[in-house]
């Protein structure tokens, strides 16, 4: 499934006053996964990547976070690699469905446990080997 965008904006049937019209913006139909928001905060990194020739993205998120569906989504839809750092080192790739949805999208998943999650903004924050 390709992106729909821009986003189509949708006519409402409701009289305001001043003879008003009104339109609703549906980014809710941009993707199926990554939509609204979620296309809001990732296309300018996936731009940049892509511009920069990188070949990987990485994020890091919670077991149920949408944000990584759509963003191994993204990036299965451009091709590109994709790593989510995961909270929660009891967790596996069947622990739940948004999980393996970004394993069937490609996303390699590193689960770590929560107090080391908690530093995810220290510079040394988890080395991966890849």
């Amino acid at each position: 499934m390709n992106l729909l965008l821009p986003s189509p904006l949708e006519k409402l049937d409701i009289v305001l006053n001043n003879n008003v019209k009104l339109y609703l913006k549906r980014d809710d139909l941009i993707h199926q996964y990554i939509s609204g928001n979620k296309w809001r905060k990732l296309k300018y990194n996936i731009s940049d990547l892509l511009k920069q020739k990188k070949q990987t993205i990485l994020t890091v998120g919670g077991a149920f976070s949408n944000h990584i569906m759509a963003t191994a989504a993204a990036a299965n839809l451009h091709a590109i690699n994709s790593i989510g750092i995961i909270r929660g080192e009891e967790l596996n790739v069947n622990s739940n469905d948004n999980l393996a949805f970004a394993s069937a999208q490609g996303m390699q998943l590193f689960f770590v446990e929560r107090n080391t999650y908690n530093k995810r903004h220290d510079s040394n924050f988890v080395k991966i080997d890849m």
